[in-house]
């Protein structure tokens, strides 16, 4: 079976923009796997999903869904033949119609009623949606929004769908579920997703494949342990989360890569330590310590090691909410210990 979709040197200038909006971008979206595109605003998502869509023409490169081409050089298939799911961030469900007909209404190709009402059926099921066909959106919660947009994206069997960033307009404190169900839906349906977001909680939480674009050019791509614990950029590694830049003065024997003047390291990927010798320990004192739940985020000074703006080097750790290291005291740090093996 083809991939779902492939994308090969897209790129795209627009009228007095500075850089090009996206710059030769190549992504492949295999089947019923989850993509999601992460970066900051400005960096070529929503102009990369328009051009997906057919809402928007390349200057070059090509575009493949379910291995036939829609894109290339002057050729371009219509937006409304290109089989493609859209779940539009604020859902655009039909407000004067049910959930029942907002369903019924990407179904106009079947022909027969029956069919179009087994289909239905099948997608409320699947999106966990039973009891709520006769309620209008405004009836309705965000994730329930969130799950009659999806489902109404995924009723005619799209090659794939496109999310653009689904999870924007939802309440903080039910994100973590409705995350979870929207991948369980996805996934379950069989269809392909790609998911834009600039929240790479969201990204790491539902996607196969994170894709991650910086001013128009592609940073990397991998699984979402591949680019969270190997990121290939100090950019990426920021992106997802805090990260110290620590002098490869403070590690010692096989830690210390030939040529580099730094490593970027995780505050996960640190502890404190009761050794006071040995490759790999830092020393410093505690400037900062703040509390964030689970665990106390602490801040050291490393005096004995200048960053390469000459001042002292500071390193982030994360502590157990149980033990909480006073302002001023020295500890030791060292490599975390799933580091090793």
């Amino acid at each position: 079976m083809p991939d779902s979709l492939e994308i090969e040197g897209i790129s795209k200038s627009f009228p007095r923009a500075a850089r090009p909006a996206l710059d030769a971008v190549s992504i492949v979206l295999g089947d019923a796997d989850i993509l999601a595109l992460v970066g900051e605003s400005g960096s070529g998502k929503t102009t990369l999903l328009r051009i997906i869509a057919g809402l928007e023409q390349p200057d070059t490169g090509t575009v493949a869904i379910g291995g036939e081409l829609v894109c290339s050089g002057g050729y371009s298939v219509p937006p409304e033949q290109r089989h493609i799911g859209f779940v539009f961030q604020d859902y655009a469900l039909f407000p004067h119609l049910n959930v029942r007909k907002n369903l019924l209404y990407g179904l106009h190709q079947i022909a027969h009623r029956s069919e179009r009402e087994k289909r239905v059926a099948e997608i409320v099921t699947l999106a966990g949606l039973d009891g709520l066909e006769k309620r209008f959106p405004h009836e309705l919660s965000g994730g329930q929004q969130q799950r009659v947009a999806l489902a109404r994206a995924l009723a005619p069997r799209p090659s794939f769908i496109l999310l653009d960033e689904p999870f924007s307009n939802l309440d903080p404190m039910r994100k973590d579920t409705l995350r979870d169900e929207l991948r369980r839906i996805v996934k379950s349906s069989g269809t392909s997703a790609l998911i834009v977001t600039h929240d790479t909680r969201d990204a790491l939480a539902v996607a196969d494949t994170l894709a991650v674009l910086k001013e128009g050019k592609l940073q990397q791509v991998g699984s979402p342990e591949r680019v969270y614990f190997h990121s290939t950029s100090e950019y990426t590694a920021s992106l997802f989360g805090k990260v110290n830049r620590i002098p490869c003065q403070l590690l010692e024997g096989k830690d210390a890569p030939q040529g580099a003047p730094d490593i970027l390291v995780r505050p996960a990927d640190l502890e404190i330590t009761q050794e006071v010798s040995g490759g790999g320990h830092i020393v410093g004192k505690v400037i900062a310590s703040n509390f964030r739940g689970d665990f106390h985020e602490v801040t050291l000074e490393c005096a004995d090691v200048a960053a390469a703006s000459g001042e002292p080097t500071r390193v982030t750790i994360y502590v157990g909410a149980n033990r909480k290291p006073a302002l001023g005291d020295t500890v030791t740090v060292r490599r975390s210990r799933r580091w090793e093996g």
